[in-house]
């Protein structure tokens, strides 16, 4: 199915032609060809594995039965076999790298998280901010895209008074960032929250109040996620 889908948009490249940027055109074959090469391998993979289970039931049998001479040479396909397996898992590895690197190369300078688009739990939408964060527990949460795992900056755009503030986590599926949220004495402001890394296949991102320091946290205006590497 993937490959079907990359196929039609690679199709829907070529009839557009100089409609579209030939940087464009280069990633969907690029992608086609990796899609391509991993549906070889996964295909690859399962007869031989099931022939190499088959050799080691042979070779166990041959060599109870006293074969040893049929059993040596069942273990040489047999090993033949694991070989081939464990280059393959190498070819497998250096996919997912080059996965990694064209994801890596296709974002944007900024992933932005919308305030409306936040499943909010204890606190509220007011004014195009998300307010009400009075008790520890309260989150926003988004749905990611699909992101390369890595350091990602948490860059919050906010308004917090002086009898606001407290301490924020954001989180992943496996790593956490806790950060202060501070008074901010000229209206909104942003503020690096600090570098959060995003493990493979995340795909939600919460902001979570940790402490207040008296009956709101802030005043949430803006989230983004930005590549520690650009």
């Amino acid at each position: 199915m993937e490959t079907a889908v990359s196929l039609r948009r690679l199709g829907a490249c070529l009839l557009l032609g100089a409609g579209l940027a030939a940087t464009a055109c280069a990633q969907e074959v690029a992608a086609l060809r990796l899609n391509f090469e991993r549906s070889w391998i996964a295909a690859t993979l399962g007869p031989v594995k099931r022939q190499m289970s088959e050799l080691t039931a042979l070779e166990k049998r041959l060599a109870a039965a006293s074969d040893y001479d049929g059993a040596i040479r069942a273990r040489k396909e047999r090993l033949k076999l694991q070989h081939e397996i464990e280059r393959l898992d190498k070819e497998l590895l250096l996919l997912q790298s080059r996965e990694l690197s064209m994801k890596s190369a296709q974002l944007g300078e900024k992933i932005t998280l919308s305030i409306d688009s936040a499943v909010l739990k204890e606190v509220k939408r007011e004014g195009g901010a998300i307010t009400g964060w009075t008790r520890p527990g309260a989150s926003a949460e988004w749905k990611l895209p699909a992101l390369p795992p890595g350091g990602y900056e948490v860059m919050l755009r906010y308004r917090c008074g002086p009898l606001e503030g407290g301490s924020l986590t954001a989180k992943e599926a496996r790593f956490t960032l806790t950060g202060t949220i501070e008074t901010t004495l000229k209206g909104p402001e942003e503020r690096n929250l600090g570098t959060l890394k995003l493990s493979e296949g995340a795909t939600t991102f919460t902001l979570t109040a940790a402490t207040i320091f008296k009956d709101n946290l802030m005043q949430l205006l803006g989230v983004e996620l930005v590549p520690a590497s650009r």
